[in-house]
C-alpha cells in the first residue's frame, strides 16, 4: 500500500483547493480524480471550428473579490479576469427592460426597497442564522410590502440557488449572499463584480491543479474510486481498479448523490446510523434546470448583462439567461455568440423525459418570440437537463449551521469539501469557501495531534 497524509477523491474546485491549502502547509496528499481533467462540474471543452464551452453558466459571483478568487490567492495563484457584469435586464409583459424599468417603483417603493437593503447590509450574523430555517417567501411576506419588490427579490434568490420556487429557497442562504453583494459591489450591491475567468471555467480550475502540483501534490486522473473503508486500526482504505491506498485521513470532496455509493453505508456499517440516514435522506435534495446552450452566427442581446424572469411565459418556471461571449468573445469565432438559456426546476422534473421534452419545446417557441430571428442565426444548438447543479440545494433547515459538517465526529479523520457541506456562496464560491473551511480543519486536526 501507498501512504499518504491526506488522500482527496475528487478534483473539482472543492478537492483541489483543499489539496492546494494542505500541500502549502507540508501535508502529503494525493488526489483521485475519474475525470481526465480538473474541475468535476466546472470544466471547459474545445469544440471544433474555434468554440470553448462551459459546462454551466460558470460566472463566478463577486469575481476579483470572491472565495474562488481568494482560494487561488491562497495557493499562490492569479488569473485574469474578463470585464464585470453590468446589471440585468428583465422580461416582463412581452419586452425586455431594466431593472429599473421593471421595477417602476413610486417613491413610497423606493423608500422599502432602500431600507430592505440597508437592513440586509448591516444584518449580524446571529440573525442570517436563525433565518436559515425561513423560506425566502416568508421572510419577504413579512418584510416586504409591494408586489414589485418582492418579485425581483424572489428572481435574485431564484439566481442565487437554482431552486424555482421562493417557498423552497432559504432565506438565510439569501440574506448571506445579498448583503456580501451589499458589501463589496459598487452602488448598492447590484452586479457590477460578476466575472469570469478569461478563457472559460477550465483556466480556474486548470491554475488551481497546477498550483496545487507545484506544491507538491500528486493528481491521478482518469482514476475511479470505487470504494473508501475505515481500516479499524485509525485510517482508511482506498480502494481503486487493482490497487488500494492508506492514508490517516480522507476527504470526500464529492457531492453527496456520489459519496453514499463509496462509503459503507449498510448496516453493519461503522459509520454512524444518523448520519448515514442523514445522508441517503439528502441524496435528492438539489437543484436542477433545462434548457439550451446555442451557438449563434451574431448576438441575440448585446452587453455584459445577465437576463432572467420570474416566471416564462407558457413555461410557468424562471428565466436564466447567460451570453459567456458578451464577457469574453475568445470563446467563439469572431462575431459569434455562446448563450446558455435555462429554467430551473425540480429534479424530479428534468427527469421526466415527457415533462422535459414538452417543456423545452415550448420553451423553444417563446424564445423565438424573445428573440425575433434566434433560429436563424443558429449555428449549434444542445438542448439538455442537469440535476445537481448547485451540490445540496439551499432550502430552509439546509443552510449555514444545519448543512452537513466538513468532518464526522465519531470518525476522526473522514473529512468532506464542497457544495453540499459548509460554507455559504453562490454556486462555486459555496464550493472555494468549503474548501477553505475544510483544510484549516484539517490543519487544527493534525496539530492537535501533534503532527
Amino acid at each position: 500500500m501507498s501512504e499518504y497524509d491526506v488522500v482527496v477523491v475528487g478534483a473539482g474546485i472543492a478537492g483541489l483547493g483543499v489539496a492546494g491549502l494542505l500541500q502549502s502547509a507540508g501535508v502529503r496528499t494525493l488526489v483521485l480524480e475519474k475525470g481526465r481533467t480538473p474541475g468535476g462540474r466546472a470544466r471547459t471543452y474545445d469544440l471544433p471550428g474555434g468554440w470553448r464551452l462551459d459546462s454551466g453558466t460558470h460566472c463566478v459571483d463577486l469575481g476579483t473579490e470572491s472565495a474562488c478568487a481568494r482560494l487561488l490567492e491562497r495557493v499562490g495563484r492569479t488569473i485574469e479576469w474578463t470585464r464585470p457584469m453590468e446589471g440585468i435586464r428583465i422580461f416582463k409583459d412581452g419586452a425586455w427592460m431594466s431593472q429599473e424599468e421593471f421595477l417602476g417603483l413610486s417613491e413610497e417603493e423606493s423608500g422599502e426597497l432602500n431600507g430592505f437593503l440597508a437592513r440586509l447590509k448591516d444584518m449580524p450574523d446571529a440573525e442570517i442564522d436563525e433565518l436559515d430555517t425561513v423560506s425566502l417567501s416568508d421572510f419577504l411576506a413579512g418584510a416586504v410590502r409591494s408586489d414589485k419588490v418582492t418579485e425581483f427579490l424572489k428572481m435574485i434568490g431564484m439566481v442565487q440557488t437554482t431552486l424555482s420556487e421562493a417557498e423552497n429557497i432559504s432565506a438565510g442562504e439569501f440574506a448571506a449572499i445579498y448583503r456580501e453583494a451589499l458589501r463589496q459591489s459598487r452602488a448598492g450591491g447590484d452586479a457590477g463584480k460578476v466575472r469570469m475567468p478569461v478563457g472559460g471555467i477550465g483556466v480556474m480550475t486548470g491554475a488551481q491543479a497546477q498550483a496545487a502540483l507545484d506544491k507538491g501534490a500528486e493528481i491521478r486522473y482518469s482514476t475511479p474510486v470505487r470504494r473508501v473503508e475505515p481500516t479499524g486500526a485509525g485510517g482508511f482504505r482506498v480502494i481503486l481498479d487493482g490497487e488500494e491506498i492508506s492514508a490517516p485521513a480522507v476527504v470526500m470532496a464529492l457531492p453527496i448523490w456520489n459519496l453514499v455509493k463509496m462509503l459503507p453505508m449498510e448496516e453493519d456499517s461503522p459509520l454512524p446510523r444518523a448520519w448515514r440516514e442523514r445522508m441517503k435522506g439528502l441524496v435528492r435534495e438539489t437543484s436542477a434546470s433545462i434548457g439550451y446552450t446555442t451557438g449563434l452566427t451574431g448576438p441575440i442581446f448585446t452587453g455584459p448583462v445577465y437576463l432572467s424572469a420570474w416566471r416564462v411565459p407558457e413555461v410557468g418556471l424562471p428565466l436564466q439567461i447567460f451570453g459567456q461571449t458578451n464577457f469574453d468573445a475568445s470563446l467563439a469565432p469572431p462575431g459569434h455568440m455562446i448563450a446558455f438559456i435555462g429554467t430551473p426546476c425540480t429534479p424530479d422534473q428534468a427527469e421526466n423525459e415527457a415533462w422535459r421534452e414538452n417543456t423545452l419545446a415550448v420553451f423553444w417557441k417563446t424564445l423565438e418570440q424573445m428573440f425575433p430571428g434566434i433560429g436563424d442565426k443558429v449555428v449549434w444548438n444542445h438542448p439538455g437537463w442537469a440535476v445537481g447543479i448547485d451540490g445540496l440545494g439551499r432550502s430552509p433547515g439546509l443552510t449555514g449551521r444545519y448543512r452537513p459538517k466538513v468532518f464526522l465526529e465519531e470518525m476522526p479523520g473522514l473529512y468532506f469539501a464542497g457544495d453540499c457541506y459548509t460554507g455559504r456562496g453562490v454556486g462555486m464560491n459555496a464550493a472555494a469557501n468549503s474548501a477553505m473551511i475544510c483544510a484549516e480543519k484539517i490543519l487544527a486536526d493534525l496539530k492537535a495531534g501533534g503532527r
